[in-house]
């Protein structure tokens, strides 16, 4: 039997890593729509912040509520788009659940198998080893460790699974108003819930950093023999061609996914605006009912 270089669970850890920080990032931006401004500061004074997503500019003739910030980000981008904050965070937090999870049983199957050994850096070499690799690669040279990751990569992945990770998790529990209520000390640690929040938008933006980076190198070494390598765990004769049909469908069950989801949304909102205007009008016609017999009384009660 052949000995496949990524075992399968690396591979739809990969996969499903993707499609949940995905969905994670389109339903922040949803959420973000909300607010979007960052601070420093949880008082939020008007011109205090240092980033905003809108164009609104507050009025000094009146005054500006919470509800006026909200800035309508379209459903390509959002999930699932158009001020809708509570379907928003029903995905973020599904999603997040979902992520956690993944990310468990990566972690666990990572230190049960010898894949750690690829993983964990074991010297503190490793650091200038990996800066003469940028370098390598920013002078558009490939650095080449057949069957293992070059020190930038393992440093860089590293860095990602066990500190970057575990900082958005952290800073996301920060922003949970019982975590605050129940843990004031540890909302103190990121300067306020105000700046949890930034930090963890800072740590959405090392996310996609890395994912640029990461996706450059791979296209670096050679896109299509690398897509065969995480793809299919093949290192000797790769089935290239394979390797690429089941990247795309993979690409077209994660849109798929994101479709349904927005479809999902649509009909929950529709659903929701049936059932209050069906409510509405059952309110209405009660109150004409009521409004009839109360005068048909009345006047029972003058010709008595």
């Amino acid at each position: 039997m052949k000995v496949l270089d990524f075992p399968l669970w690396l591979r739809a850890a990969h996969f499903f890593n993707f499609l949940l920080l995905s969905l994670l990032i389109r339903s922040g931006i949803e959420i973000l729509s909300a607010h979007p401004r960052f601070y420093w500061n949880d008082h939020c004074t008007p011109g205090s912040e240092w980033l905003k997503f809108t164009r609104k500019q507050r009025p000094k003739d009146r005054l500006w509520t919470a509800s006026d910030e909200e800035t309508s980000f379209p459903s390509a981008i959002a999930l699932p788009g158009h001020e809708n904050l509570g379907l928003g965070r029903h995905w973020h937090f599904l999603a997040d659940f979902a992520w956690l999870l993944t990310g468990l049983v990566y972690v666990v199957m990572l230190f049960v198998t010898p894949e750690w050994r690829r993983l964990i850096p074991t010297s503190w070499q490793i650091v200038p080893e990996a800066w003469h690799a940028l370098l390598r690669y920013l002078s558009f040279h490939v650095v080449e460790t057949p069957g293992a990751y070059n020190a930038l990569q393992q440093l860089s992945y590293a860095a990602v699974i066990f500190l970057l990770a575990p900082f958005s998790i952290a800073t996301g529990m920060a922003m949970s108003p019982a975590v605050a209520a129940r843990f004031p000390w540890y909302i103190r640690l990121f300067h306020g819930r105000q700046g949890a929040r930034s930090l963890h938008f800072l740590g959405v933006c090392a996310f996609i950093v890395f994912f640029i980076g990461h996706v450059s190198i791979v296209a670096l070494h050679g896109f299509r023999t690398e897509l065969a390598l995480i793809v299919l765990g093949q290192t000797h004769n790769p089935h290239l061609t394979l390797a690429l049909v089941v990247w795309l469908s993979g690409l077209t069950g994660i849109a798929a996914i994101h479709v349904v989801l927005w479809r999902e949304s649509s009909w929950r909102v529709t659903s929701r605006l049936q059932t209050v205007s069906s409510t509405a009008g059952q309110v209405r016609a009660d109150r004409s009912l009521m409004a009839s017999t109360v005068q048909f009384g009345l006047r029972g009660h003058e010709e008595d």
